[in-house]
């Protein structure tokens, strides 16, 4: 009935019909509040037969781009920022856009990877394309050749430049400006891959979940709202519309899970009526639905972006225990670990609900989408380097050195990048001046201190720096502590204090001695390396710590680990280990108690306790034996 009235209210081109198609094919009825709002909202501020004309050349230069992306199997960011109107394509319907090209499997890819795209896909035409390829190669080869002899070359005219900031500002100077076009289709492009990136992790049951326990804290007032969700007015993104939708949305996406787990055990057991090809395409379909109702809730891409490095991890360990399988019984695993194993292995794949190979595809497109993300929020930074310096040079002779100012302006561009929202009409430089004076305002003030100065203790610096200038002119030379401190009416030890607070740091890039060939940092020792003797400790400990879970069953084993990070870094929860090998958390607590006790066992606590901090040259000595 939903889609009935929504095809009756909109025009009746031909044109918007065939896209009604299309999208009626991968639009659900989760996924229309948004656009219908939007819709709505157009119709009724602007005039009704020119926003009818706009609207039908719209839809038109949308279905044009689907249909050309449905013919080639991809698209690129250039193509889409060149067809989509900038004026009248909102957030939501990006999105609905993705949903749709991700159901009709069209690959969004930046235009510098399309060789290798069309390499991967039609493997059959290497040979028939493998001249056009060697051509190409050459082209690409003596171009880089040329470039390579441009930085030669000015590498040798600018060899005798030791001076840091005329490097920086060398090198900066290479960097070419963009135009207000450029500008705009960067800012598109990187909205794009930011839009695609989320989506495709927020397909995923383990990000899924992630995503709910943290929209619930927000829901019962655990975490901040405005630190956690995104609002944006410009994206139409506002606290109460959010607000208002926000549990509906998450006990939506609860009862899709519930569907999903079901789907996903069917298709795994291979029970009868998966070859029904509308069965096999609810699953990814629901994973849609699910990806679209929590981009309605807008919650923070910093938020999502670390489930990435786990959802890695997960894979490793899915990958290790499919190989240890495969090779069955040996000397090390006993049909009892091989079951254990597979039990792991089946919790696993619950935990993300995808298979190894499924994980791994879908990881491979994260990592690409990423990169294209992060690629060109370098180019938008790179290339207003230049405003960095300019604002960096009225900072100057504050506390910090100028390359200090330089770099604490650079973080504030990188977080303008971030926060930069092109539909307001603003230029990013105009955008970016606040972003970077605040950073560097910011730095000046905590004087580039471990420790930041309060505001009376400045006061307490200045008055005695007046007192020693004037003591200084008296008597025609430094005076002592003891002066300094009689004459602005303060203790000798206050003024030692604080003397010693009011000295400038040093910059380690500093260059120490005449020719200027070494820095100061050279001189400071690097606490970060570890000395021989605890990397050998570390190591030895490491040993015996294996060892000594070796002699643990399989499951006890596993549990140690996950519990206490061992191996990846990562603590797992009593209800993640739960779910990973199918039991329930009072059981997980009891087998990890229960191999706790056997490792404080007399013969296995033995091997360790030497390296206790009183016992560590102990426990050094019986391993050289």
């Amino acid at each position: 009935m939903a889609k009935k009235k929504i095809k009756a209210k909109k025009p009746k081109s031909s044109v918007k019909k065939a896209e009604k198609k299309v999208e009626e094919k991968v639009t659900e009825k989760v996924e229309e509040p948004i656009e219908k709002l939007v819709e709505k909202k157009a119709v009724k501020k602007a005039s009704p037969l020119n926003k009818l004309n706009k609207l039908d050349k719209t839809e038109a230069q949308i279905h044009a781009l689907v249909e050309k992306g449905r013919k080639k199997g991809h698209l690129t960011y250039e193509e889409m920022n060149d067809e989509l109107p900038e004026e009248l394509v909102s957030p939501a319907r990006l999105d609905s856009l993705l949903a749709t090209l991700d159901e009709l499997g069209v690959t969004i890819i930046d235009e510098a990877d399309i060789a290798k795209y069309s390499k991967t896909i039609e493997e059959e035409e290497f040979e028939a394309s493998d001249e056009d390829a060697a051509v190409s190669q050459k082209k690409k080869t003596k171009k880089d050749d040329e470039i390579l002899e441009k930085r030669l070359v000015g590498a040798e005219s600018s060899r005798r430049i030791d001076d840091p900031i005329r490097m920086y500002l060398t090198q900066m100077g290479e960097i070419s400006l963009l135009t207000r076009k450029e500008e705009i289709t960067l800012a598109r492009k990187i909205e794009l891959s930011r839009m695609a990136f989320r989506r495709k992790m927020l397909e995923n049951e383990y990000c899924i979940n992630n995503s709910v326990e943290i929209l619930m804290q927000v829901h019962e007032g655990t975490l901040s709202f405005d630190r956690t969700m995104k609002i944006s007015t410009a994206e139409n993104l506002i606290r109460s519309v959010i607000k208002k939708r926000l549990l509906e949305n998450v006990n939506t996406v609860i009862e899709l899970r519930k569907q999903n787990q079901i789907l996903f055990k069917k298709n795994l057991d291979g029970e009868q009526g998966l070859d029904d090809k509308s069965l096999a395409k609810q699953l990814p379909r629901n994973k849609r639905k699910i990806a679209t109702l929590l981009e309605e809730l807008s919650l923070r891409t910093s938020r999502i972006q670390p489930v990435k490095s786990k959802l890695h991890g997960i894979s490793q360990k899915m990958h290790q225990l499919e190989k240890i399988i495969a090779e069955g019984v040996n000397d090390n695993f006993t049909d009892e670990d091989i079951d254990a194993m597979k039990q792991e292995l089946s919790g696993l794949q619950d935990l993300v609900l995808e298979t190894p190979e499924q994980l791994d595809k879908r990881l491979r497109v994260i990592d690409r989408i990423f990169k294209q993300y992060e690629d060109t929020k370098r180019t938008l930074s790179s290339a207003n380097l230049r405003l960095v310096v300019s604002i960096a040079k009225k900072y100057r002779n504050r506390g910090l050195s100028f390359l200090d100012i330089i770099q604490e302006g650079n973080t504030g561009l990188m977080r303008a990048v971030d926060k930069y929202e092109y539909r307001r009409g603003y230029k990013f430089s105009t955008y970016a001046t606040w972003w970077i004076r605040q950073a560097i305002t910011r730095a000046i003030a905590d004087h580039a201190r471990t420790i930041r100065i309060p505001v009376h203790m400045i006061e307490t610096m200045s008055r005695l720096r007046t007192a020693s200038k004037t003591l200084l002119q008296k008597l025609g030379r430094e005076p002592t502590v003891e002066e300094i401190a009689e004459e602005a009416d303060m203790s000798i030890e206050e003024t030692r204090r604080v003397l010693k607070i009011s000295k400038h740091p040093i910059s380690l890039d500093r260059p120490i001695g005449e020719s200027e060939d070494s820095y100061f940092g050279d001189f400071i020792e690097d606490n970060g390396v570890d000395s021989p003797v605890a990397s050998a400790t570390q190591e030895m400990l490491k040993e015996r710590i294996d060892s000594v879970l070796k002699t643990l069953s399989y499951r006890e084993r596993e549990i140690i680990k996950l519990r206490y990070g061992i191996g990846d870094g990562y603590t797992y929860t009593l209800e993640e280990v739960g779910r990973i090998f199918k039991v329930t958390r009072e059981r997980v607590r009891q087998v990890e108690a229960k191999a706790i006790r056997k490792m404080q066992h007399p013969v296995r606590a033995r091997k360790l306790e030497g390296f206790l901090d009183h016992k560590t040259d102990q426990a050094i000595l019986p391993a050289n034996q």
